[in-house]
């Protein structure tokens, strides 16, 4: 099976406030541009930008790409995933069920580099390979202690990285097999994006 490495690096506005992580981008097949969460059936960008009720006039390319990143560094919002390498059990499938981790992203070191950020969205929380799952799997093997208050989105958490606390939120996904529950992500999104 082809290992594939994280294909964008770890994008943080200068004094980001929130990290917004997922699991692993779609096949390059279904982007759109080469950004974060660039996939044809991921309704991640139309959420953001209803919860902000602003319009992203670029859809493709690069001018999406760049648009996107202008954007965020205003929200303070920084980007990364869960998984930095894996295989794909099913090479044309882009389900996170059919990923097969080979290493998690190191997810403590961009905590670490950037002191601002202190809340955490994790844009997945079904199966074994989610955000949720691989990033509190990922707090355990780095010994770090954390509390998480139920098991279904929202779900809250917190731990605390050398005397800093971080709060984690986890949402539902914006994969498009989840379209039916937008309402409710676009509330739960409205709530813990920053302002």
């Amino acid at each position: 099976m082809e290992i594939e490495t994280h294909p964008f690096p770890v994008f943080v506005p200068p004094q980001a406030s929130h990290l917004i992580l997922g699991t692993f981008p779609t096949h390059r097949k279904n982007w759109r541009f080469e950004f974060y969460y660039p996939g044809r059936n991921s309704f991640f960008w139309r959420l953001v930008g209803d919860v902000y009720s602003h319009k992203f006039i670029h859809a493709t390319g690069k001018e999406a790409s760049q648009e996107r990143k202008l954007y965020l560094l205003e929200k303070h919002v920084a980007f990364y995933d869960t998984i930095y390498r894996c295989s794909r059990k099913v090479q044309s499938s882009s389900k996170d069920s059919d990923l097969e981790v080979v290493d998690k992203a190191n997810i403590i070191q961009i905590l670490k580099k950037h002191p601002s950020i202190h809340s955490i969205i994790l844009t997945s929380s079904s199966g074994i390979v989610s955000a949720h799952q691989l990033f509190f799997e990922h707090l355990l093997e780095k010994n770090i202690s954390f509390s998480v208050s139920n098991n279904k989105p929202p779900i809250h958490g917190n731990f605390i990285l050398e005397g800093r606390l971080i709060n984690t939120h986890t949402l539902y996904s914006t994969s498009g097999t989840n379209i039916g529950r937008y309402a409710e992500a676009l509330r739960q999104y409205a709530e813990y994006l920053p302002k």
